[in-house]
Order: structure tokens, then C-alpha cells, then sequence
């Protein structure tokens, strides 16, 4: 004897609060992403509800067959809930916050050049950044570069040194 082709759908809730999540998640199609994923899922489902097959189904919700499997799996075990995206968060950075912290004190009392940002992250911290990294850590860090101007308070010792056209930037607090 063959065995089913298809698992069948469990039904979590009944199709009239199905549809209310659905129109919940419908009017927010607009601002988000994840809204649209979480409605197209629904789709999926409610045609499932209906008695439509996997194939149907996925076919009808713009999405491929093996899609239409593993959302009813995904639905099957947790319901509603269960069809949210969960994107892990991403890679965590390289650099930790307790690090960033000590740097942005560091160039408090000591402004350095781009370069010697890098330098001090390699050797302190053992992590290689690129020029540019370095600079994109900087910047979301709140600090910023500038040649310094003779009349302004962060004005260091050795101005005449930094203002020599050839100078790289300084980064201060």
C-alpha cells in the first residue's frame, strides 16, 4: 500500500481567527518585510485550510513546493507563532563594546591618526581591520576627524605638525 503523498495541515485555530491574523499582518504590508513573509506564510496556510494541496498551495503563495513543506512543518509544530522569520541577529562584532569603550578613552586624552587607530586595535586587541573599518568604527562611535583650527579648545601641543598640508586626520572625542 502507497503511503499519503502529503502531511496533513493541523488546524491551531479556527479559520475565521486565521483570518484575522491575516488582516492583522495585511496592513502592515507596506512598512516591513517580515509583515509581508509572515502574510504570504499565512496565505499558505489558509489555502491549506481550505483543503488545497502543498503543491497548490505554495504555488498560489509564490513560493516553491519543498517552501510549502517546511512552512506546514513550521505551522504544524508551533501554530501562528511558529511563522515568524527568525534572522539570529547577525554576526556579533569583532570588536567588543567593553574594547570600543576603552578606545573612545584612549583618543579622549590621546587623538591618533586613522592609522595608528588600526595599529593600536591590531596589537591591543589581536583583530586586523582594514582603513576603512576602522573608520566606519569611528564614526558610529560618535567621534570625529579634523584637522584641528589654531583657535579651538582640542587644540594639541604639536598643531603646527598636524596642519602641515600633507597631515593625515586626527580623531578626537
Amino acid at each position: 500500500m502507497a503511503r499519503p503523498t502529503e502531511i496533513d495541515i493541523v488546524k491551531h485555530v479556527t479559520p475565521e481567527d486565521l483570518n484575522m491574523i491575516a488582516k492583522g499582518y495585511e496592513s502592515e504590508l507596506q512598512s516591513c518585510a517580515k509583515s509581508k513573509r509572515i502574510y504570504e506564510r499565512i496565505c499558505f496556510v489558509r489555502m491549506r485550510y481550505k483543503g488545497y494541496s502543498v503543491e497548490e498551495s505554495a504555488s498560489a503563495a509564490g513560493m516553491t513546493m519543498r517552501s510549502g513543506y517546511n512552512i506546514q512543518e513550521l505551522w504544524n509544530r508551533g501554530g501562528a507563532d511558529a511563522l515568524i522569520p527568525n534572522f539570529g541577529g547577525g554576526r556579533p562584532p569583532r570588536m567588543t563594546s567593553e574594547q570600543k569603550d576603552l578606545l573612545k578613552d584612549l583618543l579622549a586624552v590621546n587623538p591618533m591618526e586613522t592609522g595608528d587607530v588600526r595599529l593600536y586595535i591590531s596589537e591591543e586587541f589581536g583583530i586586523p581591520y582594514s582603513m576603512k573599518q576602522v573608520h566606519v568604527i569611528l564614526t558610529k562611535m560618535g567621534l570625529h576627524h579634523a584637522k584641528p583650527y589654531p583657535a579651538d579648545h582640542r587644540r594639541p601641543d604639536n598643531a603646527e605638525d598636524v596642519l602641515k598640508k600633507d597631515s593625515n586626520m586626527v580623531w578626537t572625542v
